[in-house]
């Protein structure tokens, strides 16, 4: 069984009780914005699923949650930018989101991988060798052009595609050129349902906003509710 989490911004208890009723393996993929302080929360959750994951926006936004990914062993389980298989299913990932300063499509990008970045980049706000912090979750076209001659079942992706109101069309070009039939995305948390509008594409999309948790056909197990203090 292969389950798809929307953004769980640091909290994670509300899959428990769905994980631990399962009966057959469950691999749990995590539609970014994991917000973690420590990888403490990912090692207790593996104890009832096969963990894998893209990063979202707010894994950059702080040093505890960029370290709690991609320095600890759960970097591994980062889908971006490839292609794993996972119970037999082919899954594409890209985490993060576009930015402007990088490239906001449809325009023409500014920089197509982080080397080219940091080549423009005053020295003094390169970090630990690389982009700034907050670009670790940035969208490059070089992450797109990783994939391209991949072939996939579903892309996961932390940006939404169309036809949501605030969503991309390169990635539904993407997911044509992997061959997916579906894509499973986070990132807005009104879980944007497609259903009507999922017939007029060559693939079904599936919005699975906060906290929100859906089986491999969309079908909601949690339909989570952003209800926090703005």
């Amino acid at each position: 069984m292969i389950l798809f989490a929307g953004d769980p911004h640091g909290n994670y208890e509300h899959l428990y009780p769905i994980l631990q009723q399962q009966t057959e393996e469950v691999a749990l993929v995590i539609l970014g914005d994991l917000q973690l302080t420590s990888p403490d929360e990912l090692d207790k959750l593996s104890q009832y699923c096969d963990i894998w994951f893209i990063h979202g926006n707010h894994d950059s936004k702080t040093i505890a949650a960029f370290d709690a990914i991609w320095n600890s062993k759960w970097k591994e389980r980062n889908i971006h930018g490839r292609v794993v298989e996972i119970q037999g299913i082919r899954i594409a990932g890209v985490g993060g989101v576009f930015r402007g300063h990088i490239w906001m499509p449809p325009n023409r990008p500014m920089f197509f991988d982080p080397i080219h970045f940091c080549q423009y980049t005053p020295q003094e706000k390169i970090w630990r060798g690389g982009v700034p912090l907050r670009h670790r979750s940035s969208i490059f076209p070089s992450d797109f052009e990783a994939l391209e001659n991949e072939k996939a079942d579903i892309l996961i992706t932390h940006e939404a595609p169309r036809p949501h109101p605030q969503g991309f069309s390169a990635i539904n070009l993407l997911a044509k050129k992997l061959g997916a039939t579906k894509i499973f995305h986070g990132h807005h948390h009104d879980n944007f349902n497609y259903k009507s509008l999922n017939t007029h594409h060559e693939f079904e999309i599936f919005n699975i906003g906060f906290r929100s948790l859906a089986d491999i056909q969309g079908n909601y197990l949690i339909f989570g509710i952003d209800d926090r203090d703005k």
